[in-house]
């Protein structure tokens, strides 16, 4: 992975983003403000030079991609591996209702205790474990270059917390912030959870 750069983006805001559903592997759509906050971001990067793109194959991931990717002639190359943790049944409920079928929930995710998403959801580990086998072949695959990966937010937060060896510290980024690692024997991250846009 020497001095490969990759840059981590989270999709766009959804509306179950704004309602505050967890999503998981539902496969909810960019809303309004998410396909504003897309045409941004390739605004953003347009003068960034990308070797490759990758995605989740949700469609408010992959919408993202394909936004960003455009200015730059880029295939959009679709992986599984990179979806959000998959929540099963609480697909679409609020934290407050997973509290009421779950009540250790907060108390668990607050002090990094690993537990499975439902009967019929995932653990954390299973979500790194299948993110990083992605991750880990698109840098080597694209070794020396720079490659932009648009995925989800506890996905995001995880394989970047393990690349840098730093536990389950950082925070989930918002939607349309970027993370930069750069890669070498001590992998560097040069940038999180920053705005994907333009400032006057």
């Amino acid at each position: 992975m020497t001095h490969t750069k990759l840059v981590f983006l989270r999709h766009g805001r959804t509306e179950w983003n704004e309602l505050g559903k967890l999503q998981g592997q539902a496969d909810v759509e960019l809303d309004e403000v998410g396909e504003k906050q897309a045409e941004e971001a390739a605004r953003f990067f347009a003068d960034w030079d990308f070797e490759a793109c990758y995605t989740s194959d949700l469609k408010r991931a992959l919408r993202t991609a394909h936004m960003v990717a455009e200015p730059h002639g880029l295939d959009v190359v679709p992986d599984a591996r990179l979806r959000e943790i998959n929540v099963g049944s609480w697909s679409g409920m609020t934290t407050a209702e997973v509290i009421r079928v779950f009540p250790g929930f907060i108390d668990f995710y607050t002090h990094g205790v690993d537990f499975q998403r439902s009967a019929t959801g995932e653990t954390l580990a299973e979500m790194t474990a299948r993110a990083l086998e992605s991750v880990r072949e698109i840098a080597e695959r694209h070794e020396g270059q720079q490659v932009l990966i648009v995925t989800h937010g506890l996905l995001l937060s995880k394989v970047v917390s393990t690349f840098m060896g730093i536990g389950d510290v950082l925070s989930i980024p918002g939607n349309i912030t970027y993370s930069l690692v750069i890669g070498g024997e001590n992998p560097r991250l040069a940038t999180y959870n920053t705005p994907a846009r333009q400032f006057p």
